[in-house]
């Protein structure tokens, strides 16, 4: 289960942004996300950015700057491996 997280304002830095989207998914899923996905260009940002929270962070082409997918990878289902 993914949350989405949007914040435009451009003088908070991604980290930060990312840490709230943390936070609000704990809050609404009682669990902390193990992976983020975001654009390319925040991605960098946060690779960059030694205080950024501990969350393997992958970058996507299709979303647009500042958007944030935060949750857990699903295993795949068992029918879905074996096809």
């Amino acid at each position: 289960m993914f949350l989405a997280w949007y914040d435009p304002e451009k003088k908070k830095p991604a980290r930060q942004k990312l840490a709230e989207a943390i936070e609000r998914h704990v809050e609404k899923y009682g669990v902390p996300p193990t992976v983020c996905l975001t654009s390319a260009t925040d991605a960098a940002e946060l690779d960059g950015d030694r205080l950024s929270p501990d969350i393997l962070v992958r970058a996507e082409p299709f979303l647009p700057r500042w958007t944030f997918y935060v949750g857990v990878n699903d295993a795949p289902a068992p029918a879905l491996v074996a096809a």
